[in-house]
């Protein structure tokens, strides 16, 4: 069995007091990253990814050593097209998705919405679905499958949400259909925030707190790792989407269950 804090880190600690203004510096550094977007600029080929991805992956490594996390990667990323499916713990495991490979997200439209963050994640290729809406999820499931044909990597969280509860909850199946269509593999994927032991409840949300001020719990909290284990490639679509969520989720949970 893992280890866990029996309690929560205090909300400010004293790596704030540089990791805040580091924060707000390189902030200063998103419009040349966003330049890296621009049509003629993002189709520059960078070994195996276009110019606009290169940055994107290389500004997303950075912002996360910022917040003073450390990224252990283990196992390996197919090459694209493949669908991503990962647990989700905190808002942070999109920047450590991105800094594995930049993928198109699946994410809740209200984020569109949310002053820059809403343009900047449009700008990344976020693909956003309206929960609940049976029509909306269908359009996603094309358009998923359809860039999935297309050669990119899409990521999805299917257990639909956060849960302050430490360890893997149940896969829905529902976005699973758009790799079967498009025939494209399906990754598994653990996402676990360590420290001597699992700092799940120290990286969810608390109760009554927003993104600002979990923000400034992780720009406080001492240096731990974003682990990103990686398992086997799915790729038998006959046995159906269900089949597919129920090995993926054991999969993930296998991987954040087990020790470093």
């Amino acid at each position: 069995m893992m280890t866990k804090p029996e309690s929560r880190s205090p909300l400010i600690g004293w790596p704030l007091l540089w990791r805040l203004p580091l924060l707000l510096a390189y902030l200063l550094l998103l419009p040349l990253a966003v330049l890296a977007f621009v049509p003629g600029v993002r189709e520059i080929q960078m070994g195996r990814m276009k110019f606009h991805m290169w940055v994107h992956r290389l500004w997303m490594r950075g912002l996360v050593a910022v917040f003073g996390i450390r990224l252990r990667v283990s196992g390996e990323l197919p090459p694209p097209p493949a669908l991503v499916v990962a647990n989700h713990i905190s808002w942070f495991d999109i920047p450590v998705l991105h800094a594995l490979w930049p993928m198109g997200l699946v994410a809740k439209a209200e984020i569109r919405s949310w002053p820059l963050i809403g343009r900047l994640a449009t700008i990344a290729g976020s693909i956003f679905i309206q929960r609940g809406n049976q029509q909306s999820r269908q359009r996603v499931n094309r358009r998923m499958a359809a860039r999935l044909r297309r050669g990119e990597m899409i990521g999805v969280f299917p257990e639909g949400g956060i849960s302050p509860e430490r360890g893997v909850q149940r896969f829905h199946s529902r976005l699973f259909g758009s790799a079967i269509r498009a025939r494209a593999p399906i990754v598994p994927v653990a996402i676990r925030y360590w420290s001597g032991g699992d700092m799940h409840h120290d990286v969810v949300f608390s109760p009554g707190q927003n993104l600002f001020s979990n923000m400034l719990r992780l720009l406080s909290h001492p240096r731990m790792e974003a682990q990103v284990m990686i398992a086997a490639v799915m790729t038998d679509h006959m046995q159906g989407r269900d089949l597919l969520a129920r090995q993926a989720q054991n999969a993930v949970s296998g991987l954040y269950e087990s020790r470093v």
